[in-house]
């Protein structure tokens, strides 16, 4: 959408609009981006640096339709060197907007952690399961 506003190409707005499937305020979702990604360079800052990696905006998500049971995990982030990555999505919305990643390395056994995001900070709440 942003190249076609650029280039002028009003023809193709309405088809790349997008159109959303959840509800989460703006400076809720970023406030819970911001904690997510303090997340991820809190397990994998130096394959991050190494590989300047670009984190995940979590925008997308709302485009889409909530999971069917609150533990399917949408979205999922790589990270390379890690042998894993972070499996994520918003399972509450509005407000109350909650993110649940989890994230693990294949080869480390027990290295796996999961974390409930809100806007007010992260909570590790299961690890070692994978």
């Amino acid at each position: 959408m942003d190249v076609a506003v650029r280039k002028g190409h009003s023809h193709l707005f309405e088809i790349l609009t997008p159109v959303l499937q959840r509800q989460v305020p703006a400076g809720v979702l970023l406030k819970i981006q911001h904690h997510f990604h303090e997340v991820i360079c809190g397990r994998a800052d130096e394959l991050v640096r190494e590989h300047a990696l670009r984190l995940p905006e979590l925008e997308p998500l709302l485009e889409l339709p909530a999971p069917p049971e609150p533990e399917t995990l949408t979205m999922w982030f790589p990270v390379p060197g890690m042998y894993g990555g972070f499996a994520f999505d918003l399972v509450a919305e509005g407000v109350d907007a909650k993110l649940l990643t989890e994230s693990w390395c294949r080869v480390s056994g027990g290295s796996g952690q999961r974390h409930e995001i809100t806007s007010a900070g992260s909570h590790l709440v299961d690890e070692g399961f994978v």
